[in-house]
């Protein structure tokens, strides 16, 4: 019903609770209301009507007109809503700025904790990142730190939606060497990796087939497990290890499909 729609829109965009949402539509419906008036009309109980009037001439909605008995007119829609997403734009600017302050602030003081000589990831080598959100921000982090070189066996994902910050890394004089899956190459027919490539600023091979997609920044290494069902829902779990051991072992795995693969 329309009327259910302009009191789920007044809800859920303009923050008045049910009740006043329901007794504003009512008023613009029959223009002036009494408390009395309100309740036989609307599907607001009797006993709420007064502090669901008074609500919505605090928050601007409504006016009131006293005498023996107070009668309330609506402010005219066009009116109020207007003024309310002014106000909003207002009051989410100040927000966004406190926001960037605070972001400022933790930074300043989270600086010698990042800093320290303590390892950053404590005693442990070895993390267990789950959803694709959170794997791709633990990739961005590794092609921001990587310092030497990059090695990447990938099914689509990361040359696709990383692509910026592996040509940062290449950029700042890492080395890339990159397997993509061949049906990944039309769609990095325009992107910078493969002009990168011919340039010869990294290299790029396809191949057919692998079973293990992989990625290495100097010692680190992040993998996905099998996980059929979690990767459905987005959920896959992915492994990071910092270790030279590991790192050499999945080095070798990389270096069977770099001679297997084809040149761009």
């Amino acid at each position: 019903m329309v009327k259910d729609r302009m009191v789920d829109l007044l809800q859920e965009h303009f923050e008045l609770n049910l009740y006043e949402a329901r007794a504003y539509v009512a008023l613009v419906g029959f223009g002036v209301l009494t408390p009395a008036e309100l309740a036989s009309v609307s599907e607001v109980p009797a006993p709420r009507t007064y502090d669901v009037l008074r609500s919505l001439e605090k928050k601007g909605f409504a006016i009131s007109q006293p005498g023996k008995v107070n009668k309330y007119r609506p402010v005219h829609p066009e009116n109020i809503l207007e003024k309310f997403i002014e106000e909003w734009q207002e009051r989410v600017k100040v927000e966004l700025e406190a926001k960037k302050k605070a972001k400022e602030e933790l930074i300043e003081l989270m600086t010698p904790l990042i800093e320290t000589e303590i390892p950053k990831y404590g005693v442990e080598r070895v993390w267990v990142v789950r959803g694709i959100r959170n794997a791709t921000l633990k990739t961005r982090e590794m092609f921001e730190e990587v310092t030497e070189r990059i090695l990447l066996v990938d099914s689509g994902y990361v040359a696709v939606n990383l692509e910026s910050d592996i040509i940062s890394a290449v950029d700042r004089g890492v080395k890339a060497k990159i397997i993509v899956a061949e049906s990944l190459l039309p769609r990095l027919r325009e992107s910078k990796l493969l002009e990168y490539a011919r340039n010869g600023k990294l290299e790029l091979r396809t191949l057919d087939k692998f079973d293990l997609p992989m990625l290495i920044c100097d010692d680190e290494v992040f993998f996905a497990l099998e996980d059929m069902a979690a990767r459905y829902f987005n959920y896959e779990t992915q492994v990071w290890i910092r270790d030279f051991r590991v790192r050499a072992l999945f080095e070798a795995k990389f270096n069977e499909y770099w001679e297997k693969a084809k040149a761009v």
